[in-house]
């Protein structure tokens, strides 16, 4: 009997298989995005685009992979954001496909206007990718889509890599995906932190080939300060150095360099360096009678030592001891110096706001209307235990080593 089905089932599978994919693309039918960029600009959206051109990348193509521009980027307007990308139609022989679509790079007057229109977009186009990493610029972001990369073909792809390796090997700014950014801004405290990108070097820009020729580049693309956004809107800017902590703070420390001097005082030069392999934070809220609350937060790190300057031998435990001290110390410094630019710009980027709101829910809601502006009141309280859990080859510096018998 189930042999009698099965021979009466097989024409259904075979014509099932053959089927084929209803929806499908054609490569030939789409211009495939790698790169937007959004200005506002007299009254206006101005989106760009940076379009990959196939056989300027292809390796089996028959000319030189340098003989024209990997990527092309052009520009729409529109009362919208929406109208302006539908502008888009007027002049391209292609759909535009958004799929594959690294980073959007936001100006800083479109984002004093208001990111929201942007996350929209991304909510709404199913073609969107919600991994798409983004960024800020002080400039024109058209003009950072423009620039090439050497040794990568495609610009998009290549700084969506550059934030990742950032947040995995110098942890000072994390990836902002578009979808950490709504999670963000739809959290209790309604704020998040979005890495600047920049041009940085001599005003020459790398948007030519001929810019590529030469062993090396006058200008680059590199992560600047960190913007700061409350409900939707640019607020302030962070420098590099107020921004140090945060990671810390929020518990993404992948791996980071931490520099240190040998001196008790710990004011003498920052010779030595040691490297954070692995570091988790933990946070404990506490709510007073008078409704003040303390955060308590916990930070256990470990590491190896990458430079050696102080002149005591680490063959003493005490010694060892000494420079975990230090270690942790500056880790404090940072994290404590990021507070204190959190509670400066009343905007909590740290995310203490969801901390409390899941350990006091009721009182919460008392305390979230005013919680950005009473940020002075919470009172920080910060405890780093460090573990040097490899010192390297020899037990002393270099140069101790060196006029030893």
């Amino acid at each position: 009997m189930i042999k009698h089905w099965l021979r009466f089932m097989y024409p259904f599978i075979l014509l099932l298989l053959l089927c084929g994919c209803w929806n499908r693309v054609e490569m030939n039918e789409i211009g495939v995005i790698s790169a937007t960029a959004v200005d506002w600009k007299d009254g206006k959206w101005i989106v760009s685009y940076q379009l990959v051109i196939p056989q300027a990348i292809s390796s089996h193509s028959g000319s030189s992979s340098r003989s024209e521009a990997p990527v092309n980027v052009f520009s729409t307007e529109g009362a919208s954001i929406r109208q302006a990308i539908g502008e888009a139609s007027r002049e391209m022989s292609r759909k535009l496909y958004f799929a594959h679509n690294q980073i959007v790079v936001v100006s800083e007057s479109a984002a004093r206007k208001g990111i929201s229109a942007i996350l929209e977009i991304y909510m709404r186009n199913p073609d969107a990718r919600e991994m798409v990493s983004m960024f800020i610029t002080k400039g024109s972001s058209r003009k950072l889509i423009e620039q090439l990369l050497p040794i990568e073909k495609i610009p998009g792809n290549a700084i969506q890599r550059l934030i990742e390796n950032e947040a995995g090997n110098n942890s000072l700014y994390p990836d902002m995906t578009l979808y950490r950014v709504l999670l963000d801004l739809l959290g209790p405290e309604q704020a998040t932190g979005i890495p600047e990108l920049t041009i940085a070097g001599a005003d020459e820009p790398l948007n030519s080939l001929e810019s590529l020729k030469t062993t090396s580049t006058k200008s680059k693309i590199r992560l600047g300060n960190l913007a700061v956004i409350q409900g939707d809107q640019l607020k302030s800017w962070l420098s590099q150095e107020d921004a140090a902590g945060l990671m810390w703070l929020t518990d993404e420390v992948g791996r980071v360099t931490i520099g240190f001097d040998c001196s008790k005082e710990q004011n003498g030069p920052k010779n030595s360096a040691a490297i954070v392999s692995k570091a988790t934070t933990k946070h404990k809220p506490e709510l007073s009678a008078d409704g003040r609350v303390t955060m308590r937060v916990t930070v256990k790190a470990n590491g190896s030592l990458l430079e050696y300057a102080c002149p005591h031998k680490l063959t003493e435990p005490e010694i060892v001891k000494q420079i975990e001290r230090r270690i942790a110390e500056e880790i404090e410094a940072e994290m404590m110096k990021s507070w204190h630019a959190v509670q400066r710009i009343e905007t909590d980027i740290v995310g203490f706001g969801t901390v409390v709101n899941r350990a006091y829910p009721k009182q919460w809601k008392a305390m979230r209307t005013e919680w950005n502006q009473n940020l002075t009141d919470l009172k920080l309280e910060v405890k780093v235990t460090f573990n040097l859990t490899r010192v390297g080859f020899s037990t002393r510096n270099f140069k101790d080593a060196q006029n030893s018998e």
